[in-house]
């Protein structure tokens, strides 16, 4: 029973109900709180005819009542299903069809692609929309969130499996999104991994009190999106850590409402989304005055970036505000953390220590292992704590992510990396971003990483060009940084003075900004499609 998400909660919930478990704006929400509320949306689930084993769908945007569901869901033995907000009504269809889903909780600003979509939904329909004052007009037989926890009395508590379920689905490089299944019991195993405790379930809940005890459970202020593992599990973590999470009352990045956040709560641990996050919140703090910046900073000790680029430069930029911890994290939501990059400054010298989790290791192209050291390159393999697989698809397998080595299931992630001959691994790229130029592979998170060095470049992002000499061509997409007069050919050759010619973009687009998906992370099909000679979106 303690292997569950919902009675890990619980236990702190009735350990130290009146301590601050989430903050949103204004909104402060305690242990107590959070479980009772959760337990009211729990009830209305079960008296519409919910069974355990249910799968609810959870549309919402960074907010309170993201957890408050998810929480419900688990409590009723039912299935929180994470999905991208920004889905279309096809994309939403095949989020409900895929998981079999029968609810959907969502923000009532995305009423109308929900309207379009709920004949997807398996009986008993159940549709619950969130408040967001957007004026959309909902579906029909929607009912009301804050009403219906309003008019129900709190579920009572019962007794759950740490095989209960919880669905992630995965953004997707090609094609529709995967579902991920992932088991409570592998996924608190997961995030006691994450936190260093590897003692025990019984043990998360007293290590919670005494966090809070010594005052070591810190405020952590969650940028990216909860429809990730990044965020959800991040956010869970900190929850079952005994610390507050703190959401930005911003949908979008608003660095300047960051960091008066971050001063406000006092925040010591902010998790961001690599470049994309980095460099707009330290420019903001460049437009502080010195003293102000370094005082909005002063509370942070650790920054954290999970999944995407955060090159070395905008890390330093962050040590010139104050004495943190910089740890960037190459993680899925299939396999966990595999690799580290812990980066701070010591005796005025910034250093970088570099892990690779004892549960991964790099793979050749013939399946064999790569030695750490050797120079090779490789695709990176998680063999620790694993989801059951993609819903629909055999976990147990020998070909695709899920695979069976030497007798024990691992994870293929997708991820390319070099193995050098001190011992660190240099990340090169997801497997999807390779361009074939001429028979030659070019890595586009690789030649990303090159021009984000320029000093005059903000942003960037690499994709493929289709060429019927070449099969494709290298090109880049930048964002140069306000008043910058950098030219296309300055640009080719500052890739050429560090990698391979074949490797020099061939084509180049200047824009104003870069366009993202919410994860932070590259939208290569955007890039490809303005390289290839169509109107900036």
């Amino acid at each position: 029973m303690n292997e569950n998400v919902s009675t890990v909660y619980e236990a702190i919930a009735d350990a130290d109900g009146a301590a601050l478990a989430l903050i949103q704006g204004a909104r402060r929400v305690s242990w107590h709180e959070l479980d009772d509320r959760a337990a009211r949306l729990a009830a209305y689930f079960q008296s519409a005819g919910l069974d355990s084993g249910t799968r609810i769908v959870i549309a919402l945007w960074n907010s309170i009542e993201y957890v408050e569901t998810m929480l419900a869901a688990c409590k009723a033995r039912m299935v929180p299903v994470n999905i991208n907000y920004r889905a279309s009504p096809r994309e939403l269809r095949h989020y409900f069809e895929r998981s079999d889903a029968a609810a959907i909780v969502f923000h009532e600003s995305l009423g109308a692609t929900v309207a379009e979509a709920v004949d997807a939904l398996q009986a008993p329909r159940l549709l619950v929309g969130v408040a967001d004052q957007s004026g959309v007009a909902l579906p029909s037989g929607c009912v009301d969130y804050a009403e219906t926890i309003a008019r129900f009395r709190p579920a009572a508590r019962m007794r759950r499996s740490g095989d209960d379920q919880l669905i992630m689905f995965t953004g997707g490089t090609t094609g529709l999104p995967k579902a991920v299944l992932w088991r409570h019991r592998d996924l608190l195993a997961l995030l006691a991994r994450n936190a260093g405790n590897v003692v025990g379930f019984d043990q998360i809940v007293t290590g919670a009190q005494a966090s809070r005890q010594a005052g070591k459970a810190p405020h952590t202020l969650m940028l990216p999106p909860l429809m990730h593992s990044t965020g959800l599990f991040g956010t869970m973590g900190a929850l079952a850590g005994g610390g507050s999470v703190v959401f930005s009352a911003s949908r979008s990045l608003d660095p300047d409402l960051v960091w008066h956040e971050i001063e406000r709560e006092r925040v010591e641990s902010l998790t961001i989304v690599g470049d994309v996050f980095s460099r707009p919140l330290t420019d903001a703090l460049r437009r502080m005055a010195p003293a102000a910046a370094r005082d909005a900073a002063s509370s942070l000790k650790v920054v954290r970036s999970v999944g995407v680029r955060w090159s070395p430069d905008a890390k330093a930029d962050w040590l010139g505000f104050g004495d943190m911890m910089l740890l960037d994290v190459l993680a899925s939501s299939e396999g966990g953390a595999v690799a580290s990059w812990e980066t701070k400054r010591i005796n005025g010298t910034i250093t970088t220590n570099y892990t690779l989790m004892p549960h991964a290791f790099l793979m050749d192209e013939n399946g064999a292992r790569i030695a750490p050291g050797s120079g090779k390159t490789g695709i990176v393999v998680s063999a620790g704590i694993l989801p059951d697989g993609y819903i629909g698809e055999r976990a147990d397998g020998d070909t695709g992510t899920f695979r069976v080595m030497d007798g024990r299931r691992v994870v293929v992630t997708g991820d390319f990396a070099r193995a050098e001959l001190d011992g660190t691994l240099t990340l090169i790229g997801r497997g999807s971003s390779v361009i074939n130029t001429g028979g030659e592979k070019v890595f586009a998170d690789e030649v990303e990483q090159v021009i984000a060095q320029h000093p005059d470049v903000a942003d960037v992002i690499v994709a493929g060009v289709p060429d019927p000499r070449w099969g494709h061509l290298v090109g880049a997409v930048v964002a140069l940084r306000p008043g910058a007069q950098t030219r296309e050919t300055d640009l080719a050759e500052w890739v050429g003075s560090e990698l391979a010619g074949y490797k020099k973009p061939r084509r180049f687009r200047l824009v104003p900004a870069i366009e993202r998906k919410a994860t932070g992370k590259a939208d290569r099909q955007w890039a490809a499609a303005l390289l290839a000679g169509g109107p900036p979106s």
